[in-house]
């Protein structure tokens, strides 16, 4: 899995799939299994700043402990997370972590076809 990412070191009890599945309001299986993948397509997309912001606050912690983290305070660091969450809600980013399980299902459903 993801042992030494930072996603573990602020969010070790939720996983990838969870809070993506929340954000997209959408069914687990709907999403990739793989969590590397849903790491690597979130490091991807989002800057680091803004992948440790959704970490840090997906993990609860308070707006001055995430400020201080990525040096933003107030009106800056609401606006900051707003982008971030924007980003990860949009098409290109939802369909890339759904296109790998729509991937698979198709090859499924190709195999079962030629049997």
């Amino acid at each position: 899995m993801l042992e030494n990412s930072l996603w573990l070191r602020y969010n070790p009890e939720k996983t990838i799939r969870e809070v993506l599945t929340r954000l997209y309001e959408c069914d687990a299986v709907e999403i990739e299994a793989d969590e590397r993948e849903l790491y690597a397509s979130l490091k991807r997309h989002l800057t680091k700043k803004e992948l440790k912001m959704v970490m840090m606050n997906e993990a609860g912690l308070s707006p001055e402990e995430i400020g201080v983290e990525v040096a933003l305070e107030g009106p800056e660091l609401l606006k900051a997370q707003y982008k971030a969450y924007r980003k990860v809600r949009q098409d290109k980013i939802r369909l890339e972590v759904r296109a790998n399980r729509v991937k698979d299902t198709a090859v499924t459903t190709e195999e079962e076809a030629e049997e």
